[in-house]
Protein backbone atom coordinates (compact mmCIF):
# COMPACT_ATOMS: atom_id res chain seq x y z
CA UNK A 1 0.00 0.00 0.00
CA UNK A 2 1.41 3.28 -0.99
CA UNK A 3 0.43 6.58 1.30
CA UNK A 4 1.39 10.10 1.68
CA UNK A 5 4.56 10.77 4.12
CA UNK A 6 3.73 12.76 7.04
CA UNK A 7 6.30 14.55 9.06
CA UNK A 8 6.91 11.82 11.36
CA UNK A 9 7.79 9.93 8.64
CA UNK A 10 10.64 12.29 7.69
CA UNK A 11 13.10 10.23 10.15
CA UNK A 12 12.24 7.20 8.22
CA UNK A 13 12.83 7.96 4.95
CA UNK A 14 16.06 9.64 5.27
CA UNK A 15 17.45 6.50 7.21
CA UNK A 16 15.61 4.08 4.62
CA UNK A 17 17.21 6.39 1.70
CA UNK A 18 20.89 6.37 3.88
CA UNK A 19 20.59 2.84 3.56
CA UNK A 20 19.36 2.22 -0.25
CA UNK A 21 21.87 5.29 -1.55
CA UNK A 22 25.02 4.39 0.72
CA UNK A 23 27.54 3.64 -2.07
CA UNK A 24 26.31 7.26 -3.85
CA UNK A 25 26.77 9.55 -1.07
CA UNK A 26 25.70 10.99 2.17
CA UNK A 27 22.11 11.14 1.60
CA UNK A 28 21.27 11.80 5.83
CA UNK A 29 22.01 15.74 4.90
CA UNK A 30 20.23 15.73 1.87
CA UNK A 31 17.03 13.77 2.00
CA UNK A 32 16.25 16.51 4.76
CA UNK A 33 16.87 19.52 2.83
CA UNK A 34 14.90 18.47 0.03
CA UNK A 35 11.59 17.26 2.37
CA UNK A 36 11.63 20.75 3.64
CA UNK A 37 10.94 22.28 0.88
CA UNK A 38 7.99 23.37 -0.28
CA UNK A 39 6.27 21.19 -3.30
CA UNK A 40 7.84 17.89 -2.18
CA UNK A 41 5.73 15.32 -1.95
CA UNK A 42 6.90 11.92 -0.62
CA UNK A 43 4.91 8.21 -0.51
CA UNK A 44 5.67 5.52 1.48
CA UNK A 45 5.06 2.23 0.43
CA UNK A 46 4.58 -0.59 3.46
CA UNK A 47 3.45 -3.87 3.97
CA UNK A 48 -0.02 -4.97 5.64
CA UNK A 49 1.56 -4.78 9.13
CA UNK A 50 2.62 -0.99 8.03
CA UNK A 51 6.07 -1.53 7.80
CA UNK A 52 7.97 0.42 5.32
CA UNK A 53 9.22 -0.84 2.03
CA UNK A 54 10.17 2.00 -0.06
CA UNK A 55 9.47 5.71 -0.69
CA UNK A 56 9.26 8.14 -3.45
CA UNK A 57 9.62 11.89 -3.56
CA UNK A 58 8.71 14.28 -6.28
CA UNK A 59 9.54 18.11 -6.18
CA UNK A 60 7.21 20.90 -7.86
CA UNK A 61 8.89 24.11 -8.33
CA UNK A 62 9.61 27.08 -10.46
CA UNK A 63 12.26 26.75 -13.09
CA UNK A 64 12.75 30.15 -14.97
CA UNK A 65 12.20 29.96 -18.42
CA UNK A 66 16.09 30.14 -20.30
CA UNK A 67 15.67 33.30 -22.56
CA UNK A 68 18.20 35.90 -23.40
CA UNK A 69 19.51 37.94 -21.07
CA UNK A 70 18.31 40.96 -23.39
CA UNK A 71 14.84 40.29 -22.47
CA UNK A 72 14.24 41.99 -19.36
CA UNK A 73 13.60 40.29 -15.90
CA UNK A 74 10.52 41.45 -15.08
CA UNK A 75 9.16 39.87 -18.79
CA UNK A 76 10.81 36.26 -17.86
CA UNK A 77 8.19 34.09 -16.59
CA UNK A 78 9.06 30.89 -14.39
CA UNK A 79 7.78 27.30 -15.75
CA UNK A 80 6.88 24.52 -13.20
CA UNK A 81 9.39 21.56 -12.91
CA UNK A 82 8.40 18.20 -11.85
CA UNK A 83 11.02 16.23 -10.59
CA UNK A 84 11.61 13.21 -9.02
CA UNK A 85 14.07 13.55 -6.66
CA UNK A 86 14.43 9.76 -4.63
CA UNK A 87 12.42 6.62 -4.84
CA UNK A 88 14.20 3.89 -2.65
CA UNK A 89 13.31 0.68 -1.85
CA UNK A 90 15.01 -0.65 1.07
CA UNK A 91 17.52 -3.80 0.10
CA UNK A 92 15.26 -6.55 1.15
CA UNK A 93 12.18 -5.59 -0.38
CA UNK A 94 14.47 -4.91 -4.02
CA UNK A 95 13.60 -7.25 -7.10
CA UNK A 96 9.59 -7.41 -6.33
CA UNK A 97 8.44 -4.95 -8.27
CA UNK A 98 7.92 -2.07 -5.31
CA UNK A 99 9.98 0.40 -7.06
CA UNK A 100 7.78 -0.11 -10.61
CA UNK A 101 4.87 0.72 -7.83
CA UNK A 102 6.41 3.65 -6.56
CA UNK A 103 7.20 4.76 -9.91
CA UNK A 104 3.82 4.47 -11.30
CA UNK A 105 2.23 5.74 -8.17
CA UNK A 106 5.01 9.17 -9.11
CA UNK A 107 4.16 9.06 -13.09
CA UNK A 108 0.37 9.78 -11.98
CA UNK A 109 0.52 11.98 -9.65
CA UNK A 110 2.46 14.19 -12.77
CA UNK A 111 0.16 13.22 -14.94
CA UNK A 112 -2.64 14.54 -13.01
CA UNK A 113 -0.81 18.00 -12.12
CA UNK A 114 0.41 18.08 -15.34
CA UNK A 115 -2.77 20.10 -17.38
CA UNK A 116 -3.43 22.75 -14.47
CA UNK A 117 0.56 23.21 -14.04
CA UNK A 118 1.15 22.72 -17.91
CA UNK A 119 4.16 20.62 -16.93
CA UNK A 120 5.07 18.92 -19.99
CA UNK A 121 7.65 16.64 -18.55
CA UNK A 122 8.80 14.89 -15.47
CA UNK A 123 12.42 14.60 -14.80
CA UNK A 124 14.89 12.57 -12.61
CA UNK A 125 18.90 12.37 -12.47
CA UNK A 126 20.13 8.98 -11.62
CA UNK A 127 23.89 7.78 -11.27
CA UNK A 128 25.52 6.70 -14.37
CA UNK A 129 26.23 3.81 -12.09
CA UNK A 130 22.97 2.76 -11.06
CA UNK A 131 21.67 0.91 -14.30
CA UNK A 132 19.37 -1.12 -12.76
CA UNK A 133 17.58 2.58 -12.12
CA UNK A 134 18.22 3.43 -15.55
CA UNK A 135 16.86 0.18 -17.09
CA UNK A 136 13.38 0.79 -14.57
CA UNK A 137 13.09 3.96 -15.69
CA UNK A 138 13.85 3.68 -19.65
CA UNK A 139 10.85 0.49 -19.19
CA UNK A 140 8.61 3.45 -17.89
CA UNK A 141 8.94 5.83 -20.89
CA UNK A 142 11.86 7.68 -19.39
CA UNK A 143 15.17 8.31 -22.07
CA UNK A 144 18.67 9.59 -21.04
CA UNK A 145 18.55 13.50 -22.13
CA UNK A 146 21.22 14.02 -25.06
CA UNK A 147 24.62 15.86 -23.32
CA UNK A 148 23.28 16.04 -20.17
CA UNK A 149 25.44 13.90 -18.52
CA UNK A 150 27.21 15.68 -14.80
CA UNK A 151 28.68 15.63 -11.73
CA UNK A 152 26.37 15.26 -9.43
CA UNK A 153 27.89 15.07 -5.62
CA UNK A 154 31.01 13.75 -6.82
CA UNK A 155 29.59 11.09 -8.95
CA UNK A 156 28.76 11.30 -12.58
CA UNK A 157 25.13 11.38 -13.07
CA UNK A 158 22.28 11.37 -16.04
CA UNK A 159 19.38 13.38 -16.60
CA UNK A 160 16.25 11.52 -17.83
CA UNK A 161 12.69 12.71 -18.80
CA UNK A 162 9.70 11.36 -19.83
CA UNK A 163 7.03 13.34 -21.40
CA UNK A 164 3.45 13.64 -19.32
CA UNK A 165 0.28 13.59 -21.06
CA UNK A 166 -1.18 12.76 -24.68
Amino acid sequence: MIRRAELADHPWIVATGAEAYADLGDYTRILPSWLEQPGVLAWIDQDLGNHGRGFAMLGFYLEPNALPVTVPQTMQSSQVVADLLALAVLPAYQRNGLGTKLLHHVIDVAERVAPSSKINALRLTVAETNTSAQQLYVRNGFRVVDGSATYDRGQRALRMVRTLGS
